[in-house]
């Protein structure tokens, strides 16, 4: 399907392709690319993401215009919040620490720790 753009969206789009954030950027470019008649394929190259993500996004904006790139919720389940008593931080850095401690341990203690710390899980 082709895209024609505005000047107004092609300028917004155009801003976002600068910002910091990578996901907002790739989709603005996007969809720029498209608007020039290439395809799928060819965006995904030049992007560097698969053609199915293009189309993905260019349906979006098809139906919905700039507000259907806009960031839709996370899917699936929400991450509990982790909070350690004072006990239980001071046995996992114990464990974590402890020479005689199995390795398997002292690694699960250690990521245990840093998510209480506000780690994340990558």
């Amino acid at each position: 399907m082709p895209i024609t753009l505005s000047e107004a969206e092609r300028a917004e789009l155009v801003r976002r392709s600068k910002l910091p954030q990578r996901r907002l950027a790739e989709k603005a470019r996007i969809i720029l690319a498209c608007a020039e008649g290439a395809s799928n394929a060819a965006v995904g190259r030049a992007v560097g993401v698969p053609p199915k993500t293009v189309g993905k996004w260019r349906r979006a904006f098809a139906a919905e215009r700039i507000a259907g790139l806009e960031a839709a919720g996370r899917i699936g389940r929400p991450k509990a919040d982790l909070v350690l008593d004072d006990a239980e931080r001071r046995q996992l850095t114990q464990w974590e620490r402890r020479a005689k401690t199995a390795q398997f341990l002292a690694l699960r203690a250690r990521i245990v720790l840093r998510c209480d710390e506000g780690g994340t899980n990558q």
